[in-house]
């Protein structure tokens, strides 16, 4: 059984065209999405239609992140007005449909922060970099998954559980870093890189592929910089914050 592990693609049509040109070479993968998807200063709508098309020849699943739930709620900035027009009430709807967290095949659980809140860090801690391994263990209660996967942070990792499962943070598609307010931090991955995980199962158990795909980021860095987002330009443009 093949995965793969999308998350925070911020409305990034060509980081997802280079990540889905990636996975031409590995078919019959399963398209899991751990939200955060359309929202950015970039191309929401087409990069909603891009999965669309993809749903008609692969299975493609996904659950919402924080900034999804603002663009149903329509939270009111320039750049959340200009996605929310840019959607429209087909992707407006899309969006609502979708879980805060979904169950796979009975292995694969899916979430955008930590179980039960978008806002937060699974495996991360902004003081030293990782989270306790006894608190990750302790969000992971109850979840009966073989793997566990998770976004929201954009950066890649993978944590071994005591008890052997395993999750997976498969980086951002769209948004290579960012600095955030609230508490003010930044996170950053130092390439401006399309980033994914290819998830198989073998008989040596799960594999679990990092994958950092080069693409036009160019492009991205225009986008912003015509909507006024002199810091996602800086963003996309290095992948420093």
């Amino acid at each position: 059984m093949r995965y793969a592990l999308l998350s925070d693609i911020h409305g990034n049509l060509a980081a997802l065209d280079a990540v889905l040109a990636d996975l031409a070479d590995w078919p019959g993968a399963t398209l899991l999405d751990l939200g955060d998807t359309l929202y950015g200063p970039l191309d929401p709508r087409g990069t909603w239609q891009r999965l669309l098309a993809e749903s008609e020849t692969r299975r493609v699943l996904g659950v919402n992140g924080k900034q999804d739930r603002e663009i149903i709620a329509a939270a009111s900035s320039a750049t959340m007005d200009f996605v929310v027009d840019e959607l429209g009430d087909a992707g407006w709807r899309w969006l609502q449909k979708r879980p805060a967290s979904m169950l796979v095949d009975n292995l694969i659980y899916l979430c955008h922060g930590k179980p039960g809140d978008d806002t937060r860090y699974w495996l991360e801690d902004l003081d030293d970099g990782l989270r306790a391994l006894g608190d990750i263990n302790a969000d992971a209660t109850g979840i009966v998954a073989e793997i566990m996967a998770c976004g929201h942070s954009h950066i890649p990792r993978v944590v071994t559980l005591p008890d052997g499962r395993m999750i997976v943070n498969p980086g951002s598609v769209g948004l290579p870093a960012f600095r955030d307010a609230d508490p003010p931090h930044a996170m950053q991955t130092g390439a401006p890189l399309a980033r994914y995980a290819r998830i198989e199962a073998s008989d040596r158990g799960w594999l679990i592929d990092h994958r950092a795909v080069p693409y036009d980021h160019e492009q991205a860095v225009e986008q912003a910089l015509d909507r006024d987002r002199l810091d996602w330009g800086q963003w996309l443009s290095s992948g420093w914050a």
